[in-house]
């Protein structure tokens, strides 16, 4: 019986070996993880609140500008779909050109209002992440944390609930920065 035979065996139990002993040398290094959920915090902290409320009236106002403009087209439609057995050829297909037109137009709007919000989102949204990584560095440092990972990306599966430093996050951006984005004195 040769022992090639269990290799694939062998591969794994190689690979837990190591695992076993990385997570044995880390424990004893002392690697202190953290984990945090910038997705929420961004959500629940006041200047993250006030970004996505002011986002919300910008694109409802977008909302309403497109809207008014479907109604037109609308009304269009039915003034072409009304005469078209009482216009000319050539009437008719000026109408239906315009028409198009107007559709194109505003397909181009919709998209153009649909990059300026999520330019508009990424700016306010970066904003407020940069000072989230400057005060989670402020924690690690002062914690004694070797890493701190962002639990809403995906690469954390599961955590105990101790580990997760959103709630604190969340607590000292708001007593640090103002609605306004600006440092408290």
């Amino acid at each position: 019986m040769s022992i090639w035979k269990y290799k694939p065996f062998l591969f794994v139990f190689a690979a837990l070996l190591t695992t076993a002993v990385a997570a044995e040398r880390a424990h004893a290094a002392g690697v202190k993880i953290a984990v945090v959920d910038l997705r929420r915090a961004l959500n629940e902290t006041n200047e993250g609140k006030a970004a996505m409320k002011k986002l919300t009236r910008h694109k409802d106002k977008l909302q309403k500008k497109v809207e008014k403009k479907e109604k037109e087209i609308l009304k269009m439609k039915e003034s072409i779909e009304k005469q078209q057995n009482v216009l000319t050829k050539e009437a008719l297909q000026k109408k239906v050109e315009e028409y198009y037109r107007a559709v194109t137009e505003l397909q181009q709007t919709y998209m153009q209002f649909q990059r300026e919000l999520m330019q508009k989102e990424t700016k306010a949204t970066q904003e407020i992440l940069n000072k989230m990584a400057d005060i989670l560095e402020e924690m690690g440092k002062s914690e004694g944390y070797t890493v701190i990972l962002d639990r809403s990306v995906g690469a954390v599966v599961w955590a105990p609930s101790h580990l997760d430093l959103t709630d604190k996050l969340i607590q000292r951006y708001n007593a640090k920065y103002k609605g306004k984005g600006k440092k408290k004195k």
